[in-house]
């Protein structure tokens, strides 16, 4: 397998400033791009707001440019129907209770929602994981700060580069990590220079990312699947907005014969009544018709509400009262579908999390043997029946049957 160090000299001959040609590589700009371009999606920066102005009686009318931030509820409804409750620990007695004792003082409970905040917004996080005065504890590296490295022959990965700017004094930093040590680089001086090195005991850091059908090496944000109809939701409501104002609250009027009307009418005032001596006068109106538009917008939102596979309640379009379990579970099937594909990529990050504390904790004196595991279980933030539970719950007991419960 090609190693860091192999990687290095086949691809750039060993030069000095090998990772900083790494970072501006095309595959790292693109996906840079990616990313900071829904970053500022999610800041309110859309489509929408490069509609143009136009012309009306004469002046400049500034066309409706309306934001829906949905994106954000769709997205903290995915974060808090995983992990909006912590996971459990489970395992062997002995590593349970000394790994809830680490995420307890590390607070990974915090950790694990925002790896699962970031994916689910820009596609990967990485997890770089230290000790702190004896106290095991993790860091997160921003996507839009991180260039994994992969390997040109296998596709594994094998290095990592943390490259940031400061905004306020414009010095670039790059945290090169190796599987066994990590070099930092600065141009504060004016070139760029090695300021620091140390050993790495945590290996390279942990890298989540969700499926992406595209590229096996990164994820993919929500984002994409969704933007298309929030812009084509936003576009329409806001040419309807414009629609109302122009040509139902501030009709065009019209002279048919007569005498010609010299006389301006402020595009603000309501009331105003003319006389004319001779013809007709009538104000020109569109008339929408409703159900054409109610149509093509109950359709979008029920094909938003199926790809963003979260339940029309979770947006507040429908009600619902009185449903059984098996009627909330059938309303949550997609969110329970998506949080289960979710748990897939979460857990195998997970896994490298925890070969690395127990290592950690091996050089602490703290060893467990072969057979000790620890595995996890996702508690899911769905709505129950409570009635309908504690009667199930009271017909196992009547009729003499082993009670489980798990509180939460």
């Amino acid at each position: 397998m090609q190693t860091l160090e192999q990687y290095i000299k086949d691809k750039y001959n060993n030069v000095e400033d090998w990772f900083v040609q790494e970072v501006q590589q095309p595959y790292n700009f693109n996906r840079i791009s990616k990313i900071l371009g829904n970053r500022e999606y999610l800041k309110g920066i859309h489509k929408i707001l490069q509609r143009e102005n136009s012309k009306w009686k004469g002046e400049v009318f500034n066309t409706t440019k309306l934001i829906l931030q949905e994106a954000k509820t769709i997205l903290n409804f995915h974060d808090t129907y995983l992990l909006g409750k912590k996971v459990s620990i489970t395992g062997s007695d002995n590593i349970v209770a000394t790994f809830n004792n680490i995420y307890r003082k590390g607070k990974y409970s915090k950790i694990d929602f925002n790896i699962l905040r970031k994916v689910n917004r820009f596609g990967d996080i990485f997890e770089y994981v230290y000790i702190d005065n004896k106290t095991i504890k993790s860091k997160l590296i921003n996507s839009e700060d991180s260039y994994p490295i992969f390997s040109e022959d296998t596709g594994e990965y094998i290095g990592f580069i943390e490259y940031y700017t400061m905004d306020s004094n414009k010095v670039s930093y790059y945290n090169v990590y190796f599987s066994d040590h990590v070099e930092c680089y600065s141009n504060e001086s004016g070139d760029l220079q090695l300021i620091n090195e140390y050993s790495n005991l945590s290996g390279l850091p942990i890298h989540y990312h969700n499926f992406n059908d595209y590229d096996d090496n990164c994820g993919l944000s929500e984002l994409e699947d969704i933007k298309p109809i929030l812009d084509q939701l936003e576009d329409i409501l806001s040419k309807m907005t414009d629609s109302v104002y122009t040509l139902s609250l501030n009709p065009i009027a019209v002279t048919l014969g007569g005498q010609r009307v010299d006389a301006t009418i402020p595009s603000d005032a309501v009331g105003y009544m003319i006389n004319l001596d001779v013809g007709e006068f009538k104000f020109v109106n569109a008339t929408m018709d409703y159900s054409t538009i109610k149509l093509l917008l109950d359709t979008l939102h029920k094909k938003l509400e199926t790809i963003a596979a979260i339940p029309s309640v979770a947006l507040g379009n429908s009600n619902v009262a009185n449903v059984s379990e098996v009627s909330l579970s059938m309303l949550y099937s997609l969110a329970s579908v998506k949080a289960m594909i979710n748990e897939q990529w979460l857990h195998e990050g997970f896994e490298t999390r925890w070969e690395i504390i127990r290592k950690l904790l091996a050089l602490q004196g703290i060893v467990f043997s072969e057979d000790e595991f620890i595995d996890c279980e996702f508690n899911y933030s769905r709505p129950i029946n409570n009635e309908e539970q504690l009667n199930n719950i009271k017909t196992q007991f009547d009729m003499g049957g082993n009670i489980i419960t798990n509180y939460n």
